[in-house]
């Protein structure tokens, strides 16, 4: 009796326990594992974004394979029905090889670590299931996707761009500072290269230029950035230091933020999928929109405007201890600080030769603010995708990490909205000393029209309207792709079992023609088609890009004989993609008085730059003043 009340009592633990468990989203679970990775992979506030958006792409790739009508980012609608049943087992399953192939991918170094996280959600890495399979798809698809969309991930991030920080003294120019003994490396000056989730171009929501020196707002801005550093209170310190807690990257603070909003509509796997999908995405593109901007104004940050005025007396915010002594930019001024005039709360009398912001100044151009344009992106976004405005966030600061010190009143940040949130992440980076107001004023501009374009592209794709153009490219086979005959009295045979094949009798022709796809972001572009040809003669062939209205001329197109020799050729057609005209290709194959067979097996759009080496991601050890 005693025995069995005991095992009723264990049974009912461990029951409670999974559904504990079941009620956690595998979304979210995940997340516990990628942000030490992305802190670890993907500090930078552009890289970052990129390793969430593709992460959250994933695993909404392969939720895709059990919806009757999202369409996927990647994968279009290729995925549907090889998952498995449509249950919740299989989604959990399929979401976690997706996110395990992405995190393997990006880290590499914790791959006992994911390979662990695998085991103790019960599955196997190399499991061959058909959601297993599903899952791995979705994210090898993504990431050959992404592989080369302009980030240059294969280069360590490093720059193409050939960017060079301005040589002159002008005023208005951005130039790095002194950091642990070495001048700034400018952060991923090519990121407005980068294929946007949902722009047409990088610099479709480019703001006006900044206040140009020696205008009535640039002194303005000079002014409030001096009287702001003079007049810190704990409040706005802890505010600056709340929102700077991931240093230069946001996107790690807004995705956990994203899991409170989850927690607090409880949100379950469906409708976590999509929460993070658009939240990752609004950010993603908001890094390239707001690095557009930095690199095109290549605007002077606060720190350098503020010291060229020398030695004219301000009183300002001073560091107090060793560890902000540390994060001096000179060691000037550490020499400096013991012969200030110390005034209370921390401020000093001090040339304005010697200033220093409360927090260390980034790496990149000053305008526009990248926390004003992800927090704005991602706060519309927000509104959107849970259709309230409220956040409701609240959190509680005791301790001032630059200043060492607890605080005497814990200071309580509340922001009842998202828009409540996104603005102040704004203003505190002008209180933090590394931004001026219009980098604030406009990054949250941008960032409000970039959350709403993200919303109506990720509203494409979950309702099924969408018909993304790697879909076409990267699935060679009906619905994505469609046969005529040219010739009546010469029909050719159409087959796409391992491609796009046509077989031609003599005098015979034929084409397959893509589905309309979605316009392309703006840029140059090749498309490459891979085709081999056999049988007794050459086979002539024409590729053509055309407008989804097939009445207008075609966008681009190419010829060429293709030998039938069994061997690959490619076949390159340049085009160049406005960004808004949708688009289809067709591929036609003709013969000559002898039969031959023609398949297409790969076709790939790559964007094409003129690439000019430019900085590094960062200095080798031995080259940053440390001992080799």
């Amino acid at each position: 009796m005693i025995r069995g009340l005991f095992c009723l009592a264990a049974s009912l633990i461990l029951l409670m326990q999974a559904s504990k468990a079941s009620a956690a989203s595998i979304v979210t679970e995940w997340l516990d594992q990628a942000l030490p990775y992305a802190q670890e992979v993907a500090w930078e506030p552009t890289v970052g974004s990129r390793f969430f958006s593709i992460l959250h792409t994933a695993i909404y790739d392969a939720w895709t394979a059990y919806d009757p009508i999202a369409v996927g980012v990647v994968s279009g609608t290729a995925l549907k029905g090889q998952g498995g049943a449509d249950n919740e087992a299989n989604k959990r399953e399929a979401i976690s090889h997706a996110a395990f192939t992405v995190l393997r991918t990006f880290a590499p170094q914790h791959r006992r670590a994911l390979i662990e996280r695998m085991h103790k959600l019960g599955y196997d890495p190399n499991a061959t299931t058909l959601a297993a399979k599903v899952g791995r798809r979705a994210a090898e698809a993504v990431l050959a996707d992404c592989r080369d969309d302009g980030a240059n991930e294969a280069g360590n991030f490093a720059d193409t761009t050939g960017y060079q920080p301005r040589t002159s003294r002008a005023p208005g120019a951005w130039r790095p500072i002194e950091s642990f003994g070495r001048r700034q490396l400018p952060t991923t000056p090519q990121w407005s290269r980068v294929m946007p989730f949902s722009l047409a171009r990088a610099d479709e929501f480019r703001p006006i230029p900044p206040p140009a020196p020696g205008s009535a707002e640039w002194s303005r801005q000079i002014d409030v950035l001096i009287k702001t550093s003079g007049a810190l209170s704990d409040r706005e310190k802890a505010e600056a230091e709340y929102w700077g807690i991931f240093a230069m990257a946001p996107a790690p603070e807004l995705i956990e933020m994203t899991k409170f909003v989850s927690d607090t509509n409880d949100l379950r796997l469906d409708d976590d999928v999509k929460l993070f999908f658009v939240a990752s995405n609004a950010i993603f593109d908001a890094s390239i929109a707001a690095w557009d901007a930095k690199y095109a104004y290549d605007y002077v940050r606060p720190i350098t405007a503020i010291r060229a005025l020398g030695d004219a007396t301000i009183s300002a915010w001073r560091p107090r201890s060793l560890a902000e002594a540390l994060a001096s930019s000179t060691p000037a001024a550490k020499e400096d600080a013991e012969h200030s005039v110390i005034l209370p709360a921390g401020l000093a009398e001090v040339p304005a030769a010697d200033w220093e912001p409360y927090l260390p100044t980034p790496p990149f151009p000053s305008y526009i603010s990248g926390h004003s344009a992800f927090t704005a992106s991602w706060a519309r976004a927000m509104e959107l995708v849970i259709g309230k405005p409220d956040f409701n966030f609240k959190q509680t600061v005791r301790h001032l990490y630059v200043e060492q010190r607890e605080l005497a009143e814990p200071v309580a940040l509340s922001y009842p909205t998202f828009a409540a949130a996104a603005e102040a992440a704004g203003i505190s980076r002008v209180w933090a000393g590394v931004h001026w107001p219009a980098d604030n004023e406009r990054g949250l501009e941008l960032g409000r029209k970039v959350g709403e374009r993200v919303w109506r592209r990720a509203e494409q794709f979950v309702l099924g309207t969408a018909s993304p153009a790697s879909a076409v490219f990267a699935t060679l086979r009906p619905p994505f792709w469609f046969h005529d005959n040219e010739t009546s009295d010469h029909p050719a045979h159409f087959d796409a079992a391992s491609g796009l094949a046509i077989d031609l009798p003599p005098q015979g022709a034929g084409v397959w023609r893509s589905i309309v796809a979605d316009a392309m972001p703006a840029g140059a572009y090749e498309l490459k088609l891979k085709a081999k040809a056999t049988g007794d003669a050459p086979i002539r062939l024409k590729v053509a890009i055309e407008p989804g209205d097939r009445s207008q001329a075609p966008l681009a197109e190419a010829e060429a004989a293709i030998p039938t020799t069994g061997s690959d050729s490619v076949v390159t057609i340049p085009w160049t993609s406005g960004g808004a005209q949708s688009f289809r290709v067709s591929i036609e194959a003709r013969a000559d008085d002898s039969g031959a067979r023609l398949l297409v097996s790969a076709i790939k759009a790559t964007r094409v730059w003129p690439i000019v080496a430019g900085s590094p991601r960062y200095y080798e050890p031995n080259s940053a003043g440390q001992p080799e």
